[in-house]
């Protein structure tokens, strides 16, 4: 008997749509002007653990502070990107963040799936 694999089955790694959808959308365009209502909105919400693009990965939750130094390390990259409006940098650090989410947290993104 062989064993066959079907479409379903076969993991496919989530996207920031997947863990933090509404940064994502957020980040699909161009940067707001610096200091204009968005980009002062943004900033605020990045530099709030619990609003930031890895704080909404964790269901709003600033318990990535605790629990992982590298989700940690790219939440402050991300917002130092952002107020430097450094387009490539984010985009560069969006991709690394992405990256360790498959790799290590994909179980808290089955959990938030789970819960809605």
């Amino acid at each position: 008997m062989q064993n066959k694999l079907t479409f379903d089955e076969i993991e496919k790694p989530l996207s920031l749509h997947d863990i933090s959808p509404v940064w994502a959308r957020r980040l699909e365009h161009r940067l707001p002007i610096p200091f204009s209502f968005t980009w002062l909105k943004w900033y605020a919400e990045l530099k709030c653990a619990s609003k930031c693009i890895v704080g909404e990965a964790y269901g709003f939750s600033l318990s990535y502070l605790f629990n992982c130094k590298e989700c940690e390390g790219n939440a402050w990259k991300f917002m130092v990107y952002f107020t430097l409006h450094l387009h490539s940098r984010l985009q560069a650090n969006k991709q690394t963040f992405i990256k360790h989410w498959n790799e290590k947290h994909t179980d808290i993104s089955e959990a938030k799936e789970k819960r809605h």
